[in-house]
C-alpha cells in the first residue's frame, strides 16, 4: 500500500537539517527578539540500519564546526539516541542558536564525540521583496510568522495566507523548497504571502509540541495567525486569500467560515470526502492509479482495513487496545499506518486524526461565503484524482452560484513539483525511476495570480 498523500506532504518538512543557501543575503529582517532563532545542523541524511548517515555537510554550520564528515553515522545528539533520521530531526529541532551541541558519531569502526556551538538557521530572502519575521502570542507561548511583501506591490495588494500540509515540520525552507518558491513567484507577480509555524515548529516556542497537538488546537493556531495578519500586520481581510495545501485544504474553509471573510479561498491537493472514506480509497486505489498495481487485489486487501479504520478514526479506544484485540491489527498498524507502538500514526497523534475525521467538510464549504478556486495537479496521486476538487466547486456553486472555479494543472505533483503526465508518472513508478523534474511549477502561481486578479469587488458575483 502506498501513502503518497502523507509522504508528499511530510516531504515538505524536509530531511535536510538546516542549510546555508541564504547565508550571504541580508534582505530578510527579524522584527522581534522574543524568539531565539532555531539552530541548524547543516547536514543531509539517509537512513541506514546503523542510524542516520551523513550525505552532505554544509560549511560553517553546526555539524561542520563540530567536525562531522560525509559518511559519519550519527548515534546520538545531546544524549538522545538517534536510530533514525526522524529521531535526529526531532532532537535537532530542540536546538536553539548558541546551544552546546554534542554529537556522538561512528566513523568507520571508531566511535567519537564532537562538540560545537549551534549556529542559527539562515533567514530566508527573496530578491525584490521585504521579508519580515515576527511573532504572535499564542496561549502560553509564541509562534513565528513570516510576511513577504513585494517592494513594487501596489497599495492594497493581495496577500496569500498559506495553510500548509499536515506534517510536523517547519514552514521555512531552502531556495528549492516549494513553499519558498511559492512565496518567491507570488512576490514576482506582485502578490504578498504569509506563513505561520505550527506549535513548536521552526522558531516557535510552545509547551505543547506539534506531535502532541490535536486538530482543534492546531486550528486555533491558524485562526490566531489569521487574526494577527489582520490586526497586527494591518492586512485587511479584503486583501487576504487563504491557500490550503493538502490537509490545509480541509482547514482553509474552516478559517474562512469563522471570519472575518477573506477575499477568497484557494485549495490544492486536498479532499472533500470524510477522512475515513478518503483513506479507504487511498488504500484501495492509489497503488493502481499511481503505479499500475492490480486493482482487484488492492480493493480486496483494502476491505480488511474497514473495521480497523472505524476503530482508529471514529471510536474512543486507544491504539494499544486496538493492536491487542486482533492478531492482525498490530501488523496492519505498523505496516500501513507507521504506528510507533504508542500514540502516533502517520506522523501525528491519534487525537489529531480523530479531529480530522470529525470534520463536516461539506458544511465548511457551505459556510465559507467567499469566492473559491480548487486546483488539481495532473500527477497528484495523493489526492487520487480530480473528483473531490470538482465536488468542492459544485458544493460552493450550489450555495453561491458562480463563485467557485475548478482548474486543472498539467504535469504537477502533490508537492507543487513538475512531474509528467499521469501515464508517464505511472510508468516511471512501475520502473522505480524518479518522477520529479523541477521542485516547483511556476504555472501554479500564474494560475492563482490570474484568478486573484479577476476576483470581483466585494458584493459582486465572481466570474469563472
Amino acid at each position: 500500500m502506498t501513502r503518497s498523500f502523507l509522504v508528499a506532504t511530510a516531504m515538505l518538512s524536509g530531511t535536510f537539517i538546516g542549510g546555508s543557501a541564504f547565508a550571504n543575503q541580508s534582505v530578510a529582517t527579524q522584527s522581534s527578539a522574543e524568539l531565539t532563532r532555531r539552530a541548524a545542523l547543516g547536514i543531509a541524511l539517509e537512513n541506514t540500519s546503523e542510524g542516520p548517515k551523513v550525505t552532505l555537510v554544509t560549511p560553517q554550520m553546526t555539524a561542520a564546526l563540530a567536525g562531522v564528515e560525509h559518511g559519519d553515522i550519527i548515534l546520538s545528539l545531546n544524549g538522545t539516541l538517534t536510530k533514525t533520521n526522524s529521531d535526529l530531526v526531532a532532537a535537532a529541532g530542540l536546538l536553539r542558536s548558541g546551544d552546546t551541541t554534542v554529537l556522538t558519531l561512528k566513523r568507520g569502526t571508531a566511535t567519537k564525540t564532537v562538540t560545537a556551538k549551534a549556529t542559527p538557521r539562515p533567514l530566508e530572502s527573496i530578491p525584490g521583496a521585504d521579508m519580515r519575521y515576527g511573532t504572535l502570542s499564542f496561549k502560553e507561548g509564541r509562534l513565528r510568522d513570516i510576511l513577504v511583501t513585494p517592494k513594487t506591490a501596489a497599495p492594497g495588494a493581495p496577500v496569500v495566507f498559506l495553510i500548509q500540509g499536515y506534517g510536523c515540520g517547519s514552514v521555512e525552507g531552502p531556495p528549492n523548497h516549494p513553499y519558498h518558491l511559492l512565496a518567491k513567484t507570488l512576490a514576482e507577480a506582485g502578490i504578498g504571502s504569509y506563513r505561520i509555524e505550527k506549535l513548536g515548529m521552526g522558531d516557535s516556542l510552545t509547551s505543547t509540541p506539534c506531535l502532541k497537538t490535536d486538530f482543534a488546537l492546531e486550528m486555533e493556531g491558524f485562526e490566531a495567525a489569521y487574526q494577527a495578519l489582520i490586526k497586527d500586520r494591518g492586512v485587511s481581510p479584503d486583501r487576504i486569500i487563504i491557500l490550503g495545501h493538502s490537509m490545509g485544504g480541509i482547514q482553509a474553509p474552516l478559517i474562512a467560515a469563522k471570519g472575518p471573510a477573506p477575499r477568497g479561498v484557494m485549495v490544492y491537493g486536498t479532499a472533500l470526502r470524510n477522512w475515513q472514506d478518503y483513506m479507504q480509497e487511498l488504500f484501495a486505489m492509489q497503488g493502481f492509479v499511481s503505479a499500475g498495481a492490480d486493482p482487484a487485489e488492492a480493493e480486496q486487501a483494502a476491505k480488511a482495513f474497514r473495521p480497523l479504520m472505524q476503530r482508529i478514526f471514529n471510536e474512543d479506544v486507544g491504539l494499544k487496545t486496538i493492536a491487542n484485540e486482533n492478531p492482525n491489527h498490530e501488523a496492519m498498524l505498523r505496516s500501513a499506518f507507521d504506528w510507533d507502538g504508542d500514540n502516533l500514526i502517520l506522523g501525528r497523534n491519534l487525537a489529531y486524526w480523530r479531529g480530522v475525521a470529525a470534520q463536516d467538510t461539506v458544511a465548511s464549504w457551505r459556510d465559507t461565503k467567499t469566492p473559491v478556486l480548487a486546483i488539481y495537479g495532473e500527477a497528484d496521486f495523493a489526492a487520487i484524482d480530480e473528483r473531490d476538487h470538482k465536488r468542492i466547486v459544485d458544493v460552493v456553486n450550489f450555495y453561491r452560484p458562480g463563485t467557485a472555479t475548478y482548474r486543472f494543472l498539467p504535469l504537477t505533483g502533490h508537492g507543487f513539483d513538475v512531474q509528467a503526465s499521469r501515464d508517464e508518472v505511472r510508468a516511471a513508478n512501475q520502473a522505480g525511476k524518479p518522477v520529479t523534474v523541477a521542485p516547483y511549477n511556476p504555472e501554479l502561481t500564474k494560475m492563482m495570480a490570474s484568478w486573484i486578479s479577476a476576483l470581483p469587488a466585494k458584493g459582486q458575483t465572481a466570474a469563472n
